[in-house]
């Protein structure tokens, strides 16, 4: 269908999705539930929603249009209540993490939906292999030049949020080695990565078209980069974060990609180029293997520091437009997880090294989810 006009929204109001993991006791693999946990809460969700993702072991949740962290926090905890008390009605747990530890994804079932059918058609196997679990950030924009501006600003903040969400270690009962082995299962996908540098919401329309006129896309749903914008909510979201273990990490980073957002539309700090995508992969792996002691490569400068590093005075930066968002309580949680190395991955393996099955690893998974 042709690229809807961009749907002109309030500035820097959030929205949530998190993709969450199914699981079936006391053997806590990967249930294949979530159309009867979906089918059970009809009608008993005030804001936001529960819905399909690719498989049946997958449930994503989402918030409406949020003003601040504390309502996006609200929407979430409400959306847990419920779907924790369905799940528990059917003897299922519920819980969040990036990739299931030990599950096989020739055992999954593809959700009955014509678009994911067709994606199945086309994707094959790699479709099944997707069951893994990420969270989403939309952040909302006054004007499509605005979120043309936020989709290359943001880009060089990939390799920061992917440290910050990390927790995806484990693969078919192996620990991968890297902090985020989640976004490796869509390397294989033509979509994977960045979007192609435009300079102006023209010559996006442009590049839109031509794919559209190619068949190669129906819609925007159809591009799975790794920022993109959704002309229809009028946002720019960012889609490479694990979901964290628990709610309230999944909120402060939302709240981070905010204040990023607000800060880079009213400073303008960067003159964006598509040499700036050069090292844009290199940064991303540094992420995704090594976390937040991953190394950041500036490309204009070539300047190297850790993530951790970089994100410090980026947070100072950043308060002064946290506190007009009302997230600084984000902005200084995420400070406390950089100084702490608190990450979801080192807990993991934690867990693992002081003697924990991954079969108990996801017993406790959900006992967090429960309760964080």
């Amino acid at each position: 269908m042709p690229l809807s006009d961009f749907v002109h929204s309030d500035p820097y109001t959030l929205g949530i999705e998190l993709e969450l993991q199914i699981i079936n006791p006391p053997a806590n693999d990967l249930s294949q539930d979530s159309s009867l946990l979906i089918e059970s809460l009809k009608g008993a969700v005030a804001a936001g929603e529960v819905k399909h993702d690719i498989t049946e072991s997958m449930l994503e949740i989402a918030t409406g249009v949020c003003a601040d962290v504390a309502q996006a926090y609200s929407q979430l905890s409400d959306l847990r209540k419920h779907v924790l008390q369905s799940a528990g009605q059917h003897r299922l747990a519920i819980c969040g993490g990036g990739t299931h530890p030990f599950q096989k994804w020739q055992r999954q079932e593809v959700c009955q939906s014509e678009r994911y059918s067709k994606t199945l058609e086309l994707y094959g196997y790699l479709m099944k292999q997707a069951t893994v679990f990420g969270q989403h950030v939309h952040v909302g924009c006054e004007n499509e030049e605005d979120a043309i501006y936020l989709l290359h600003g943001l880009a060089r903040f990939v390799p920061h949020v992917i440290a910050l969400s990390a927790s995806s270690p484990y693969i078919q009962g192996a620990d991968t080695t890297y902090a985020s082995s989640r976004l490796n299962i869509f390397s294989a996908f033509p979509d994977n990565g960045p979007a192609p540098f435009v300079s102006d919401w023209n010559e996006f329309k442009w590049m839109y078209q031509r794919l559209e006129s190619s068949s190669i896309v129906q819609s925007m749903k159809d591009l799975h980069w790794d920022i993109r914008p959704s002309p229809k909510f009028g946002t720019v979201e960012v889609r490479v974060m694990d979901t964290p273990l628990t709610i309230t990490r999944a909120v402060h980073i939302a709240g981070f990609i905010q204040a990023l957002a607000y800060w880079l539309l009213s400073e303008r700090p960067f003159v964006p180029r598509s040499e700036d995508y050069l090292l844009y992969r290199f940064n991303r792996f540094q992420a995704c293997r090594f976390g937040l002691a991953g190394t950041l490569t500036e490309v204009r400068t070539g300047e190297q520091r850790t993530l951790a590093e970089d994100i410090l005075p980026l947070l100072d930066t950043l308060a002064p437009y946290a506190a007009q968002l009302r997230a600084t309580s984000a902005i200084e949680a995420v400070e406390g997880y950089v100084r702490n190395n608190h990450s979801d991955t080192r807990r993991i393996r934690q867990f693992i090294a002081e003697g924990g099955l991954l079969t108990e690893l996801m017993r406790k998974h959900c006992e967090i989810w429960a309760s964080e």
